[in-house]
């Protein structure tokens, strides 16, 4: 069973959620939609097409398990990551990726269509894992101060 977000041992992240912690139990499938089983998620050469917004790879405390990671958005949404504020709206289509520098580690996904998000998980080769509204990452992002997005980690 995959869990993504979830406190860490330095205690909770900035801004970060505690959605996890009172996680309703999953109904049908642990991860919400299954995928088949290597298929690869048709938005993934969008991501790694779009040119990674961090400056150098930096551990991801906001999902589990802590990896060394990017971010990647779409070139549409480039201005409103990079000014990220409390009230910033991110425009339908953009695409937020974090992704795994570990060749087993796992990449999240956030798709914005219609005024909603969508969430992926995705494998290191970029297979479907689960999607949808995924009801961990729905109520964990829920909390987060800007459009559902919480943004690059501040300070050391």
């Amino acid at each position: 069973m995959t869990f993504a977000c979830a406190e860490t041992t330095n205690g909770p992240l900035a801004g970060a959620s505690d959605a996890w912690a009172s996680a309703p139990e999953p109904t049908s499938s642990p991860i919400g939609h299954p995928a088949r089983a290597g298929a690869v998620w048709e938005g993934y050469s969008e991501v790694l097409r779009s040119p990674s917004v961090t400056s150098a790879p930096f551990i991801s405390r906001g999902h589990q398990p802590e990896q060394l990671v990017d971010i990647r958005v779409s070139e549409g949404a480039r201005p409103t990551y990079a000014a990220l504020v409390t009230d910033s709206v991110f425009p339908n289509g953009t695409v937020l990726a974090e992704l795994s520098h570990n060749a087993s580690g796992n990449g999240f996904v956030m798709r914005k269509s219609g005024g909603v998000w969508s969430y992926f998980e995705l494998d290191a080769q970029g297979a479907l894992l689960a999607n949808g509204d995924l009801a961990l990452c729905a109520g964990c992002h829920a909390q987060a101060p800007a459009d559902r997005v919480f943004g690059l980690p501040r300070g050391p």
